[in-house]
């Protein structure tokens, strides 16, 4: 309805986040929802939410997505660094016992000589070296996602959307991740295992390394989230409708998945 001093009500968004919007005085323009009401309605009403984030872009907005998903994976890594360095063992005496070109004599003291690095007193600053590379590979990740997104999306999207504005989305986009910490590291932890999966990795289909195996690890629900929004926000860039984006951004991910897939499974085969 029309107030008396000519100001309009504002009109309730529809996502959770709403809860967190700052209370303004009439007079002040209401810019939106604090950054953190923003990263939850990404996840609530993620159409309304990177219309935004795209009408208003603001590159720093990428810097709190990021932020948080560097402290969850340092979080989690501290809570799961027992299993880490149990992860790390299997495989650094896999390696040293099946290398060919180390004599038989030598492999027990290497052996010795990792365990302690990796179990030892000494671990402190390899583990503290470990979180930090967690920590690192979201925003590296990120921006690689980026770089194939804005090839894809300006090859089969049209338009040039610029990197940094992929950036951001892409940044948002990966908000999902956080519910992933949040649901599997309790569960990591509980049941003393890392290899908890929420796709088609739990038909456990080939052995570790393998191709068919890798791929279909992929295929995981918090993946087609990050996609899904992802794919919501370029349409939005690009005017196209969410269906189009999607497509795009699906083959670009499963092309992605088959490559580095059978990327693995080749120097994995190799090491062997």
């Amino acid at each position: 309805f029309q107030a008396e001093d000519g100001i309009r009500d504002l009109v309730r968004s529809r996502g959770l986040g709403d809860v967190y919007k700052r209370q303004v005085n009439s007079d002040t323009k209401v810019i939106g929802v604090s950054m953190f009401g923003t990263m939850i309605n990404v996840l609530t009403a993620p159409s309304e939410t990177m219309e935004s984030i795209v009408n208003e872009f603001n590159w720093k907005q990428a810097l709190y997505p990021i932020t948080l998903l560097m402290s969850l994976a340092i979080i989690s890594g501290i809570i799961l660094s027992d299993q880490i360095a149990d992860i790390q063992w299997d495989q650094i005496e896999k390696s040293i016992s099946n290398n060919s070109n180390i004599p038989e004599e030598q492999k027990g003291e290497i052996l010795s000589n990792q365990y302690d690095r990796i179990y030892g007193q000494s671990n402190s600053w390899a583990g503290m070296a470990t979180y930090i590379s967690m920590a690192m590979s979201w925003p590296i990740r990120i921006a690689f996602w980026t770089l194939f997104a804005m090839i894809a999306a300006n090859l089969f999207l049209g338009g040039g959307g610029s990197y940094a504005k992929i950036f951001t989305i892409a940044s948002f986009a990966y908000l999902p991740s956080l519910a992933e910490y949040i649901i599997k590291t309790p569960i990591q932890y509980l049941s003393d295992n890392t290899m908890i999966y929420t796709g088609l990795g739990v038909l456990g289909i080939g052995e570790q390394g393998e191709f068919l195996n890798s791929f279909l690890n992929g295929i995981d629900l918090f993946a087609f989230w990050r996609v899904y929004i992802m794919a919501i926000g370029l349409s939005f860039l690009y005017g196209k409708t969410t269906k189009t984006s999607l497509i795009a951004m699906v083959a670009l991910w499963l092309f992605g998945l088959i490559f580095f897939s059978g990327l693995g499974a080749f120097f994995a085969g190799f090491s062997n």
